[in-house]
């Protein structure tokens, strides 16, 4: 499953991205309309809590494995990353206890 009960999502369902191996949130659900699960009959996404913390803003690379360092900090890392696609901002984490689905919303397209 993409998620489990104590760990929140698991990053090691994804194939990677735009921005790595990481989990993935937009902030417009018309954006995540089109990774939803489902058929003709109905949708289904996941309304999550996201713990983005310090971000870094980052154009894509495919090579991400975790964010950077932050400048000035000895060896503390950014806490996620935010990039912007398809109109809308999106935030990856790269650790799995820092996202919990809070409601799974079934709908029609």
């Amino acid at each position: 499953m993409v998620y489990t009960g104590e760990e929140g999502f698991d990053m090691r369902f994804s194939s990677g991205g735009m921005w790595g191996q990481a989990v993935y949130f937009a902030v417009n659900s018309s954006y995540s309309n089109g990774y939803s699960f489902g058929g003709a009959g109905g949708r289904q996404m996941f309304m999550a809590n996201v713990l983005v913390g310090t971000y870094e803003t980052r154009q894509s690379d495919r090579s991400i494995k975790m964010p950077n360092l932050i400048p000035g900090k000895q060896n503390e890392r950014y806490d996620s990353i935010k990039g912007n696609t398809g109109g809308s901002d999106v935030f990856m984490i790269y650790s799995n206890k820092k996202a919990y689905p809070s409601y799974l919303v079934t709908y029609t397209a």
